[in-house]
């Protein structure tokens, strides 16, 4: 008995041995970081986009890592997070290039910029490489249509944010608007954009009576412009690249077409329109996903990190950077390893709230009920001037002005 008994003691020592030494291996095993690419461009015409998000993503990794990095069950400790800047110079080729410089390095997902063409061109090389690609995205929705199960957008669709425009009108006291221009770029997420205002305005008494198309590369507006004004369009509606969103503002100025409401995507996101207008940005309104104004938990400490960062107060792509930071993170410490399958799959079951309110993915990796309000520039600042409805339940954390229709040139 007494022989059993000792065998059993020597059984649980040496058991307990070995349980240790495995985990000490797998301690041992821990790399140093948590590798993680952010393939963004910071030249080309869409610079201005990556001037906004990088600094976005550098704060939400100091964030981090101040308070020891990220806890990973695996290896039963926090890890530290390393950020690698890679620049696509606004080329969806070397988008591609720069992610297969990711995946060499060994990073375990790639932040994403802003803008369709480097998203169109880059998720094939992630889903081939099975990495996980989170960010800001791109307004197109059909990306999301191709069956890549690793691309993840924290960003609004056109479907949802096209047709706000007639919406924010329409709560408006009469007389309004009703006449609209459209400025098609022959671009996928525009033409995403043209569908949905057509349907919307045909469901709400709006009436197009001007709409052409243009390629990228077009840089006189005059005859647009002089045909909008002439069908006597009093709302503009267009999906313009961030270079050419000043140069239709001052030939629409030098032709005197004054329409009351100009609702822009894309352009006037940029950190340069502002500044490059000056008084002439006003009364411009654009749809975005994020505003400095919101007051839910964290911007706070955002606004003054990049304040404290750029010298500057937030611009508009900040929040959904950060928010698509914060979901990554959320989602690696959910997966408790740096596997990229169990990444991949703890991001698809995010339901989480972020500085730009709740995130949470469909199956096709974009964001669901998201908010989605509409600024105006007015005297240099962003105005929050409507929310659509999962902003709304955000209350006083959303502050609502009103909106200011445009007044003719000559009284401006």
């Amino acid at each position: 008995m007494r022989k059993k008994r000792s065998t059993i003691i020597i059984g649980s020592c040496v058991l307990a041995f070995l349980l240790t030494l495995s985990f000490a291996i797998h301690v041992q095993a821990a790399p140093k970081s948590i590798k993680i690419t952010a393939v963004l461009s910071m030249t080309g015409k869409f610079s201005g986009m990556g001037e906004q998000i990088k600094p976005s993503y550098e704060i939400a990794v100091e964030k981090v890592n101040a308070e020891g990095g990220i806890y990973l069950k695996k290896y039963g400790k926090k890890l530290p997070v390393e950020l690698r800047v890679l620049d696509d110079e606004s080329d969806g080729l070397k988008t591609q290039t720069q992610l297969e410089v990711g995946n060499s390095w060994g990073a375990v997902a790639n932040f994403g910029g802003l803008g369709c063409t480097s998203f169109e061109m880059g998720t094939p090389i992630a889903m081939k490489n099975k990495m996980v690609w989170i960010g800001p995205g791109c307004g197109g929705w059909a990306p999301h249509q191709l069956g890549n199960q690793w691309m993840f957008s924290s960003f609004f669709k056109t479907p949802f944010f096209s047709p706000l425009v007639f919406d924010m009108i329409k709560s408006m006291p009469e007389p309004r608007p009703k006449k609209v221009a459209i400025f098609e770029i022959n671009q996928l997420d525009c033409a995403e954009a043209v569908e949905a205002w057509k349907k919307k305005a045909a469901e709400t008494g709006f009436e197009i009576v001007f709409h052409q198309k243009y390629p990228a590369g077009t840089k006189d507006f005059s005859a647009m412009i002089t045909g909008a004004k002439a069908a006597g369009a009093e709302i503009s509606l267009a999906y313009p690249l961030p270079p050419m969103g000043p140069v239709i503002i001052k030939q629409m100025k030098e032709l005197d077409w004054s329409p009351k409401v100009v609702y822009w995507s894309r352009a006037p996101e940029g950190a340069k329109f502002g500044p490059s207008l000056g008084k002439l940005s006003d009364y411009v309104t654009l749809p975005c996903a994020w505003s400095p104004k919101f007051k839910m938990t964290g911007n706070d400490f955002l606004n003054a990190q990049y304040q404290k960062k750029m010298g500057r107060p937030s611009d508009l792509i900040v929040g959904s950077a950060y928010a698509s930071a914060q979901v990554l993170f959320n989602a690696i410490e959910r997966a408790g390893s740096l596997d990229r399958k169990a990444v991949r799959d703890a991001m698809q079951t995010t339901d989480m709230e972020t500085v730009a309110g709740r995130v949470r993915f469909t199956e096709q990796g974009w964001a669901k009920d998201r908010v989605v309000v509409v600024l105006q520039w007015l005297n240099g600042k962003q105005n929050i001037v409507y929310a659509n409805g999962p902003g709304m339940k955000y209350g006083d954390q959303i502050p609502v002005t009103a909106l200011k229709w445009q007044p003719k040139w000559s009284e401006r």
